[in-house]
């Protein structure tokens, strides 16, 4: 009777699962969850989310969650014994790889760089009626056309009380027509017509508020444009060099950019970074790139337009990978649940390809 229950308490403890301390970061769309809740009421989602429950579940164990706020306490963290393994968005350096293992590649990318939609996108026509649309609004609209009317009726009482001229109606009605259209010309052509005495001065005078006022507008689309080819000249990394770009501080990225001749800005988060992009203090943001199309599609989305794009060229190659201690043993059937993840069944798409489109699909 002993043997049997020593055997069955055996096969109990057999068919358990083994749980798994499994460390992870913030960081979107990768491993995303409610920072402001408990631990206990956390309910992490992502991709690296996703990809991890789909190992755990082929290597029949149980997982239990283990937070952290950046990349390097979560390397520590699991090259500490902390955790069982890491996973978020972590890049597959050759120093990490002296102190820590990782895991085959999870998922390949490279930096890309996030600017001002609208300092990259707009046609010339396009952004000269932007800043005409900014400049004429309410108040400039009313106080010039309150200016004009004033000045065409000045223009035409001179005229009527000149017998010699015959440029206007010489009736109310007809003759006011006659001088807005009068009005209307000189401000765009400057053609002045024969005239002497008080009328010679109004004209002078409203063909210098026409050379003002072209000289404005001509200002304001020339630093305009001028905006614009900073932010529409990036083309590739090259680029970058000479250009303030602003970059996490303690990521690789900055690194490589700095490598590059660009003036970095150094930030603390990737939103403190896209706020500089926003307010003109950056010209760019450099970042792994699934993570800046995510981050633009949520903020396009949010304001129902597109304030922030993302330049399709990718540079510096990267791997993401999950992070295990030393000679851990573990890593060996991760890397074989990952290379089953990515195998597709016939016509049906991978596991992997089907959380690319469900994580990483680019709406810009």
């Amino acid at each position: 009777m002993r043997r049997i229950l020593f055997l069955m308490l055996l096969l109990s403890l057999y068919g358990q699962s083994e749980t798994l301390k499994v460390g992870i970061k913030p960081s979107e769309p990768w491993v995303m969850y409610d920072q402001n809740l408990s631990q206990e009421q956390r309910n992490p989602i992502g991709f690296s989310i996703d990809l991890w429950n789909a190992i755990g579940k082929d290597l029949n164990v149980k997982t239990e969650w283990v937070y952290y706020d950046s990349t390097s306490e979560l390397i520590e963290g699991a090259k500490k014994g902390q955790v069982d393994t890491a996973i978020s968005a972590i890049t597959i350096t050759s120093d990490r790889e002296r102190e820590i293992d990782f895991s085959s590649s999870m998922y390949e990318l490279g930096l890309q760089v996030m600017v001002d939609a609208s300092k990259s996108s707009a046609s010339v026509l396009e952004l000269m009626g932007k800043e005409i649309k900014k400049m004429m609004n309410v108040e400039t609209t009313f106080m010039f056309l309150l200016f004009l009317v004033i000045t065409i009726h000045l223009r035409w009482f001179v005229d009527r009380r000149d017998s010699t001229s015959d440029l206007f109606s010489k009736n109310y009605f007809s003759g006011i027509i006659d001088a807005f259209w009068w009005g209307i010309t000189m401000l765009i052509t400057w053609e002045t017509p024969p005239s002497k005495g008080l009328a010679r001065v109004i004209d002078l005078l409203w063909h210098i508020v026409g050379i003002l006022a072209v000289s404005i507008l001509t200002a304001i689309v020339t630093s305009a444009l001028t905006a614009q080819a900073i932010g529409g000249s990036i083309r590739s990394e090259k680029d970058l060099a000479g250009k303030f770009v602003a970059a996490v501080a303690t990521d690789a990225p900055r690194r490589y950019v700095e490598k590059i001749g660009a003036n970095v800005i150094p930030v603390k988060t990737i939103e403190e970074g896209i706020a500089l992009v926003r307010s003109g203090k950056a010209e760019a943001l450099v970042h792994d790139g699934p993570r800046l199309v995510y981050l633009a599609n949520q903020i396009n989305k949010k304001e129902k337009k597109k304030v922030l794009t993302v330049a399709p060229f990718t540079f510096n190659p990267q791997n993401y990978g999950i992070v295990f201690q030393p000679k851990n043993e573990l890593k060996e059937k991760v890397d074989r649940s990952l290379l089953k993840l990515r195998e597709a069944d016939g016509l049906e798409k991978s596991f992997h390809e089907k959380l690319k489109e469900k994580w990483l699909k680019n709406t810009q």
